[in-house]
């Protein structure tokens, strides 16, 4: 849970994180099993794999997740922590990812 979406989409990926950390456990698919925007809740289900050197490339370790600069777009506004605004004209969505985010990350 969160107490917006940028704060929901935070806590959904350091969840994805810890497990990760902890169970070295890689995602290469998530199900959203359960989305109320209203209340600022996910339920999610990641499958994949235990990460195994012998077949999965180990590259720059990710520390955490920030909300800096962390933004959500539509196909008409973007979310960010100055609050939600009208997309710009040259900022259109790709219209096979109508949805897109953008988070940076601590390595």
């Amino acid at each position: 849970t969160g107490h917006d979406l940028l704060d929901l989409l935070y806590h959904l990926l350091d969840e994805f994180l810890y497990m990760f950390s902890t169970e070295m456990h890689i995602c290469r698919c998530i199900e959203i099993l359960a989305f109320d925007e209203q209340k600022f809740s996910i339920s999610a289900r990641g499958y994949g794999e235990k990460m195994d050197l012998k077949k999965h490339e180990q590259g720059t370790e990710i520390k955490a997740i920030t909300m800096h600069m962390m933004k959500i777009l539509d196909p008409t506004s973007m979310l960010t922590e100055e609050g939600k605004q009208m997309r710009q004209e040259d900022d259109t969505a790709m219209s096979e990812f109508p949805y897109e985010v953008y988070v940076l990350l601590d390595i």
